[in-house]
């Protein structure tokens, strides 16, 4: 009768332990868009901000499909508020197409200080993250290009170069083929530059050599030109050591109103100074964009 005993159905409320690797979500906004820069919450730069925006930069990864892109931050002077801006997120914006009202969910990763991305639409619907491989053969106008779509599982970003399937990137032959480069050797450079150009960061194409693209100019694929160039502007050419190469890139339209952009004047001495030949391949990552130059880091594959 006078039992001091806890009703059956009363509930000890315990706090829970915060989660390893907490998460934030933001819903895109139009000025989001327009001004180019996504603000992080400010309670979870309250509570994580320490560590996790210790430098300028951080890094997103997207596992869907295994890039990795390296994002700037802006902060306010007393660290209190933090944004996703400059070049790099705004590569990340164009290259998955996020637009008004997208829907992303970002999981801090303590031990890497970085951010994976999940992108869902305006349909609640996750997106398809397709790996984009564009491969150019050829500079005739509707030959240039033959874009190869990789769809790849969700897995871990440690995965090896030597995971990459080459068996799903099919190139066309090109009619004029060099006596002195062998099969293998040609093949051997196409999966080699295969296996890089699909895990560069950055938005990027991959152009074999003819000779068109020896003794003329380089056309810059049809798909990559729609999703990155809009006008003409100068263009920087630059390799693993270092050296540049300073021109422009000529937009246009052809005859069927279809845009195009070539790489001029920094080309010709590039393949010069590089001793290209017919056969060999090029990966081109587009490293930096402004309203006035863009810039590529190329990394070159010898067939022979």
């Amino acid at each position: 009768m006078g039992s001091s005993s806890r009703p059956k159905n009363d509930v000890v409320k315990q706090p829970c332990k915060a989660s390893d690797n907490p998460h934030f979500f933001k819903v895109v906004s139009a000025r989001a868009l327009k001004e180019q820069k996504l603000e992080i919450p400010r309670k979870f730069v309250r509570e994580y901000g320490v560590k996790a925006f210790a430098t300028n930069q951080i890094c997103l990864k997207v596992a869907a499909d295994g890039r990795k892109w390296n994002v700037r931050l802006t902060k306010t002077n007393d660290g209190t508020r933090v944004w996703f801006h400059d070049d790099g997120w705004q590569m990340f914006v164009e290259f998955y197409s996020v637009g008004l009202e997208y829907f992303l969910v970002f999981k801090y990763e303590r031990q890497s200080s970085s951010f994976y991305v999940v992108i869902f639409d305006r349909t609640a619907t996750e997106i398809e993250y397709p790996m984009k491989i564009i491969i150019c053969i050829d500079d005739a106008e509707e030959k240039v290009k033959k874009e190869t779509n990789i769809s790849q599982e969700k897995e871990t970003l440690d995965s090896k170069i030597g995971k990459v399937n080459f068996g799903a990137v099919e190139l066309m032959d090109n009619k004029k083929k060099l006596r002195s480069t062998t099969t293998s050797q040609r093949e051997k450079a196409m999966a080699n530059a295969t296996a890089f150009q699909s895990m560069t960061i950055n938005p990027s194409f991959l152009c074999k050599m003819s000779p068109s693209h020896i003794h003329r100019s380089l056309n810059v694929p049809k798909r990559f030109v729609e999703m990155h160039i809009e006008k003409s502007m100068e263009s920087i050419l630059q390799v693993s050591d270092g050296r540049t190469w300073e021109g422009s890139c000529c937009f246009y339209m052809n005859k069927r109103m279809k845009k195009r952009a070539e790489l001029a004047s920094s080309w010709r001495k590039f393949k010069k100074d590089n001793n290209l030949k017919v056969g060999d391949f090029c990966v081109f990552e587009m490293i930096g964009k402004s309203s006035t130059r863009i810039s590529f880091k190329v990394e070159i594959f010898r067939a022979s």
